[in-house]
């Protein structure tokens, strides 16, 4: 059975055929999985197949996109499920940042969730806001600058991010203002792929790193209290 992550329950979970049984007796035989576009009223040629599934978790409907190559359905053991390609409608991911404060890992999330469903232009701005939230994390109460370049900037100089943190901010910063101010200019899906893979390594970087450096010199400093009290043990 197929799995992904349905639109209703946002749950991952299994789709089942409308005439298969859940006790795994069903075998496929093609009678009675109904594809769609219905070709008694379609005209189109070489267009995906579209095919109804219910989730297990909830009954709802979701849809596959089945694209089966010429001739496939004359293979042996052939399973139209080999072929699905995406589901409908889109339910977005997003992704897990447990390490970052929560209205970053949100928005960071957010900007996954929208590449996702092939909003480039929304990915790259929102990406860039959620530099905006980090930058104004890092800060504190003391900001400095009119605009987010002169932020960073400061940031930098301040040696609170080093100079490859300051440097990757920057590029989000830039694509973020072409989206937002460029408009008649389509977005190149591959850089707005780009710009969260460098939003990732910055939040990994800032918090995740951090957490796991500061995770370590509290075991060493426990460890040396321990080994220290065990030798005044030992002396007495």
């Amino acid at each position: 059975m197929p799995s992904t992550k349905c639109w209703h329950c946002h749950e991952i979970a299994q789709m089942v055929r409308p005439d298969e049984n859940t006790d795994e007796t069903y075998s496929f035989t093609g009678l009675h999985l109904s594809f769609f576009p219905d070709q008694r009223f379609s005209s189109e040629d070489n267009c995906p197949d579209l095919a109804i599934y219910s989730c297990v978790n909830c009954g709802y409907p979701n849809i596959a996109e089945i694209e089966i190559p010429e001739g496939a359905e004359h293979l042996g053991n052939f399973d139209p499920e080999d072929y699905i390609t995406r589901w409908l409608p889109i339910e977005p991911m997003g992704r897990d940042f447990p390490d970052a404060p929560e209205p970053i890992a949100e928005l960071a999330s957010e900007a996954h969730k929208c590449y996702e469903i092939g909003a480039n232009r929304a990915t790259e701005i929102v990406a860039r806001v959620a530099l905006d939230a980090i930058v104004k994390e890092q800060e504190g109460d003391s900001p400095e600058g009119d605009n987010l370049f002169q932020r960073i900037a400061a940031l930098g100089a301040s040696g609170k991010i080093t100079k490859r943190t300051s440097d990757a901010a920057n590029v989000i910063r830039e694509f973020g203002n072409d989206g937002a101010h460029n408009v008649l200019e389509p977005v190149d899906r591959e850089y707005a792929g780009i710009v969260l893979q460098i939003l990732d390594a910055m939040i990994e970087d800032l918090y995740s790193h951090s957490n796991l450096l500061a995770e370590a010199k509290a075991y060493i400093q426990n460890r040396k209290k321990k080994q220290k009290e065990a030798s005044r043990g030992t002396n007495r």
